[in-house]
């Protein structure tokens, strides 16, 4: 009889010992499961930050040339109806400085991004920072930052007519491509613009349209 019941308790152990390995086993699969799954949810949130980030910033920038272009397109029409020919050519350089500067802006754009891409030591020593390191490795070289200018390198040599619109006398201006809105190429086409405007004698809300297009 004591053996039948030191039997039993030996199989008690034994199987108390297996349901340990077993519930180990099972926290282990959970956990990594729970892992994973938290790199997914992670990833999903950074790619919708990052993509709302990039639209809002994208359109900032592109919004305004929509409006500076959809601007001179009108005075355009309205001089080529009324008999102002001598002004198409004014507006068509100012067209040409805002596509340019439209197409400069969509470089320093992909160029911020390809800047901004995350670096492998950076992310490693993310990891390391979370106490993640055991899964995602501790070993990497080092990457060497690099450089990229916030403006572009690019100039325009545009001339505008000097006093009375059909004069040939013209004064040039030069204009640096620049994100930055105080010395922005759409500053100086907003100058240049009003001073348009005043010399074809159009209306004050036409005027105080045009001074209120941002850049």
């Amino acid at each position: 009889m004591e053996q039948h019941y030191e039997k039993e308790i030996e199989e008690v152990f034994l199987f108390s010992d297996f349901l340990g390995i077993l519930l180990g086993k099972v926290k282990n699969c959970i956990s990594q499961e729970g892992y994973r799954d938290g790199i997914e949810a992670g990833k999903e949130l950074a790619l919708q930050r990052g993509f709302n980030q990039g639209y809002r910033h994208g359109a900032e920038l592109m919004i305004t040339c929509g409006q500076f272009k959809g601007t001179l397109n009108a005075l355009l029409t309205w001089c080529h109806f009324n008999g102002h020919d001598s002004a198409l050519s004014t507006i068509n350089n100012l067209l040409d400085v805002v596509r340019k500067h439209e197409d400069d802006m969509l470089k320093y754009l992909n160029s911020a991004e390809e800047q901004r891409q995350p670096h492998l030591g950076h992310i490693l020593d993310s990891v390391q920072d979370m106490d993640l390191n055991h899964t995602a490795g501790t070993e990497y070289k080092e990457v060497k930052d690099g450089k990229h200018e916030d403006c572009g390198s690019s100039s325009e040599n545009i001339c505008r007519n000097n006093g009375d619109i059909g004069s040939l006398q013209s004064e040039c201006s030069k204009t640096n491509i620049c994100t930055d809105p105080e010395k922005s190429t759409l500053a100086w086409v907003k100058k240049q613009t009003v001073w348009l405007v005043e010399q074809l004698g159009l209306s004050l809300d036409i005027l105080h349209h045009v001074q209120q297009l941002e850049h």
